[in-house]
């Protein structure tokens, strides 16, 4: 409509995205507020989101001030409250009803506002649901346009060129200890992940500083098959690429600072293949010596299934501290209290978790391969540390550990 009306780009842009933020709180996983209306506050977050994707400041102005302009007209104009719809009176009582005079009065000495009422004339407008619209990706050049445009006049988030994370998406990380983000790689990246798999997998064992390690898997643990490959992004360019570009980007929103990479492995779960006890991994990164926190981020190479031992994890448990355990497995007392979610993944998804939530996995009892990556980071504050983590570990290798906690479900093998 605000295209057919002839506006200028920025307004058709806003027309468009003005909503998003209901959207990124269904994203984030949060079921709908005011009263299954929407997501709380979404005209703000959406205002946030759009200037750090790189979106002009106009853009972002309509979106925040669509809510405002309903508010407004509710005071201003007879009879049109009366003709909101069901959903927007329900959520103009959680959006703070009608508009002062005082507010009123200050947003009409704003030379933006007649943009802004006209724009909501759009937005009441377009609540016909038989009405044939254009694609989605018909507006892109119109997008495309206005960020190239914005950015050389202000700075959108510094990773606006990888990932940005919303509002709703840091508020499940701090709620839960974890975040699952679908879809976060693009098309090119995902084709790639199983050759990157299968190259990883193939590093010759004793001939460089990654290390490779085997289970014993049959009925009598005759056969000895790959589970793990660690310490490898420094040495494959594609992982490199991934790891230090999107990956990293990702933790350091979540750790509201720069990250560094801590260590890296590849998990290669084969049919038969064992799983993992539950375990925090806090007690396996030498929390009382290296960094006191981390974050691991999980790259879904193979679609994670319960049956072929997908993660599990227990949400909210990460504000609990160092749990009871022996030998880094949580006694099982414990283990009991806690209500584990499956984590479903297919290829292409990233998940990160704390290094404080509790989690698990059960063995692969498909005839498939369930292959996932794990990327750890901590605060670059607490140093660089990821070299003087794989020395520590080089210990536990010489004694036929897969790691310093005892939470392998299966019998490892040199």
């Amino acid at each position: 409509m605000a295209r057919d009306a002839g506006e200028p780009e920025d307004v058709i842009a806003a027309a468009l995205l003005h909503d998003v933020g209901h959207l990124l709180g269904l994203e984030a996983g949060f079921e709908p507020g005011m009263d299954g209306c929407g997501t709380p506050n979404h005209e703000n977050i959406g205002h946030d989101f759009l200037l750090e994707l790189g979106l002009p400041p106009s853009v972002a102005f309509l979106c925040k001030h669509h809510v405002s302009a309903k508010r407004y007209l509710c005071l201003r104009e007879p009879g049109y409250y009366d003709r909101l719809s069901e959903a927007s009176k329900t959520t103009l009582d959680h959006q703070g009803g009608f508009m002062t005079e005082e507010e009123a009065s200050a947003l009409e000495k704003d030379e933006r506002w007649p943009t802004v009422l006209r724009f909501r004339t759009y937005d009441e407008s377009a609540k016909e649901p038989n009405v044939k619209v254009p694609s989605v990706e018909s507006f892109l050049p119109t997008i495309r346009s206005l960020i190239t445009e914005a950015n050389q006049k202000y700075l959108p988030s510094p990773y606006a060129t990888t990932y940005v994370l919303s509002q709703e998406q840091l508020r499940r990380w701090d709620q839960d200890g974890m975040l699952v983000i679908r879809n976060a790689l693009n098309e090119k990246q995902i084709s790639e992940l199983c050759s990157m798999a299968v190259e990883v997998g193939s590093f010759p064992l004793d001939e460089g500083p990654w290390l490779v390690h085997h289970e014993a898997v049959g009925e009598e643990g005759i056969q000895k098959r790959l589970c793990r490959v660690e310490n490898f992004c420094n040495y494959h360019k594609k992982w490199g690429a991934l790891c230090f570009g999107v990956v990293q980007d990702l933790v350091s929103q979540v750790e509201r600072e720069p990250a560094v990479l801590f260590k890296d492995k590849l998990n290669f779960k084969g049919p038969g293949g064992g799983g993992f006890l539950c375990h925090q991994d806090a007690t396996a990164y030498v929390t009382d010596q290296l960094a006191t926190r981390h974050v691991s981020v999980m790259v879904a190479i193979d679609a994670a299934t319960p049956e072929n031992g997908c993660l599990q994890v227990a949400p909210g448990w990460h504000k609990k501290g160092i749990l009871d355990h022996e030998d880094g497995v949580i006694k099982p007392e414990l283990e009991k209290e806690m209500k584990f979610t499956n984590i479903l993944v297919n290829p292409g998804d990233i998940v990160l978790f704390d290094s404080y939530l509790p989690h698990k996995s059960d063995g692969n009892a498909t005839t498939g391969w369930r292959r996932l990556a794990y990327l750890t980071f901590n605060k670059l504050s607490e140093g660089n540390l990821h070299k003087e983590y794989y020395l520590k570990k080089a210990d536990m290798m010489q004694r036929g550990a897969i790691s310093i906690n005892l939470d392998f479900g299966g019998r490892i093998v040199l």
